[in-house]
């Protein structure tokens, strides 16, 4: 992935006028902005060094419905510049010479990661805020809390908020899929279904993930495979330089 999440690098913020509403058993606010802070790492380790890469923010403006579900309404992003901590509230004229271009690659890593942005998100929210009624009988969000939620509990979310997401992007989950699947492949990967499982599908089958490539190869995402084998997926080479 190009872009790594730096540590505690997303702020949640409700909207002043976002009213309460029910998450799996959470009260969280109908609209809430999410910034997240990530580094431009390219795919190298930083290795415990965070400075040596720029840094990139992306927010987004999300709502969760009565059917317990959390879409994406608006999505900002602003190119990389250099950590200087997070930005809770800033009235600082932008200055577009601080940062840096925004390069496709970046935009790809956001479509293809953006089930995982949504997750993180709600977990955020959900450990950030509580919901307090006024006397007047208005009410309001408290910001930047702590709450204590169970490991297991923020999985729980996780897994809902993933399997949920997906669902509604039926079409952007298996061409993800099919993505992933290649480039494990093209890497010299014997074993994909394997290794998707463990790292993007921890929660399925052996048997439920090979039926995700299946179903990819029905829609001609990946190409046939012989009973038993991989998909082939050509590898690119690089022309020598004379």
């Amino acid at each position: 992935m190009a872009l790594l999440l730096r540590k505690g690098g997303c702020i949640t913020q409700p909207s002043h006028t976002a009213k309460p509403i029910k998450y799996l058993g959470h009260i969280v606010p109908e609209y809430f902005t999410a910034t997240f802070y990530l580094l431009d790492n390219d795919g190298i380790d930083p290795k415990g060094d965070a400075s040596r890469f720029p840094t990139w923010t992306v927010e987004l403006l999300l709502r969760v419905t009565k059917s317990e579900t959390v879409d994406i309404v608006k999505m900002e992003v602003l190119g990389s510049k250099n950590y200087k901590g997070h930005d809770y509230f800033t009235t600082k004229q932008f200055d577009p010479d601080e940062y840096a271009t925004i390069q496709a690659r970046h935009f790809n890593e956001l479509s293809l990661n953006r089930v995982r942005f949504i997750s993180v998100a709600v977990q955020a929210v959900i450990q950030s805020h509580n919901y307090k009624k006024t006397k007047s009988g208005g009410h309001s969000w408290t910001l930047g809390e702590n709450k204590e939620v169970s490991h297991k509990e923020l999985l729980r979310v996780d897994k809902y908020t993933v399997e949920k997401s997906y669902t509604k992007l039926d079409g952007t989950f298996y061409e993800t899929f099919a993505k992933r699947y290649r480039q494990l492949v093209s890497e010299g990967d014997t074993t994909p279904i394997k290794t998707l499982k463990n790292l993007y599908y921890k929660d399925k089958s052996v048997k439920q993930v090979q039926a995700y490539a299946t179903t990819c190869r029905k829609k001609k995402l990946l190409p046939p495979a012989p009973d038993g084998k991989n998909s082939p997926v050509r590898k690119t080479t690089k022309r020598k330089e004379r």
